[in-house]
């Protein structure tokens, strides 16, 4: 009979080196003003384990690879099981990929679910799951095919629906303008989503990191308080407006010469997707018109109410963007 002893005692062995070789973890605190999402995956497209708030310290584990944020790969897995980018930490001296062990080739894989949708009205996909402060990432025309990749019905109440839909631009949109409401027994819940903001400026550059040559580069998201609503005009999506007239007509084109939908009677509400303004008509009762939910346009001063004095409302024209994907807000990249 062969003894198993001495193969118990090479595994043992194995199994002592291995640990001794895992590099013990240490911490670091997010870079100032700067809230983040731990993801399950290094990716962005993944869903939220956690949300960090201003100032947390970090256990870092581990790094691997995931999306490129500004020419850097880096992800940190922390003592939460989850993952945050290099890019939201504060400044390290040394570098991670040297002081930190590899996480291991299984964190490299993207895990996400995807499901189709299609926009049912113009749509605005948001950076963040609230109407009022998150800035707009895509301007979604109506009857544009989209993938949602996961779902929460913790966001902004729209109408009577607050399920938002995370797609593959890495945005959020309302369950309420798409064609059908997802599917969720197909989808991931998002985790919980926090408040986050677009980086328009240049960061500081990071210790080189290896890249994921399968993935494409991602601009940086940088995470402040909410917009103070005593400077800023809060943004709405699918308004719901007041008829101050007898009647309202609703015209196929913002033009009283165009054919004629249908007429909105007095004190009757009407939702309203967008305006259009059209200066060069000479009619000053017709320079503004709505973009209603029965897809045809009323004249602004149809209504009780001004969106201007209000809310910033889109404008129509940011929802064609030629091939029905509407404008794109571009953030800053930092370039080798």
């Amino acid at each position: 009979m062969i003894s198993s002893l001495p193969t118990l005692g090479f595994f043992l062995v194995l199994a002592d080196v291995t640990n001794a070789a895992f590099k013990p973890p240490f911490n670091n605190t997010l870079e100032k003003g700067v809230a983040t999402e731990c993801k399950t995956c290094p990716y962005s497209l993944c869903t939220n384990k956690e949300y960090y708030d201003y100032e947390t310290v970090v256990s870092l584990i581990c790094w691997t690879t995931g999306t490129v944020i500004d020419g850097d790969s880096t992800w940190l897995r922390t003592s939460d099981d989850c993952y945050i980018t290099q890019y939201d930490l504060a400044d390290y001296a040394g570098e991670y990929e040297t002081d930190l062990s590899f996480c291991g080739q299984d964190s490299t894989v993207e895990h996400i679910t995807t499901a189709p949708a299609t926009t049912k009205y113009n749509t605005e996909c948001n950076i963040c799951d609230d109407n009022a402060s998150c800035e707009v990432i895509k301007y979604l025309k109506y009857g544009t095919d989209i993938t949602v990749t996961c779902w929460t019905d913790l966001g902004d109440l729209v109408i009577n629906d607050s399920t938002w839909l995370k797609t593959t631009d890495n945005c959020y949109v309302a369950q309420i303008g798409l064609e059908e409401p997802a599917d969720k027994s197909e989808l991931d819940y998002c985790g919980p989503v926090g408040f986050i903001q677009v980086n328009y400026t240049t960061p500081e550059k990071r210790a080189p990191s290896p890249l994921n040559s399968n993935e494409n580069s991602h601009a940086s998201l940088a995470k402040h308080s909410p917009p103070s609503s005593s400077h800023d005009l809060n943004k709405r999506y699918l308004l719901n407006i007041t008829v101050g007239e007898d009647y309202a007509p609703c015209y196929s084109t913002p033009s009283s010469a165009s054919q004629l939908v249908k007429s909105y009677e007095w004190d009757h509400g009407v939702w309203v997707q967008c305006y259009v303004n059209s200066f060069e008509n000479t009619n000053p009762n017709e320079t503004y018109w709505y973009f209603t939910t029965d897809f045809c346009y009323v004249r602004e001063v149809d209504f009780w109410e001004s969106l201007f004095d209000q809310y910033r409302f889109p404008n129509c024209d940011l929802f064609d963007g030629g091939d029905g994907s509407g404008d794109t807000v571009d953030t800053r990249e930092v370039s080798d």
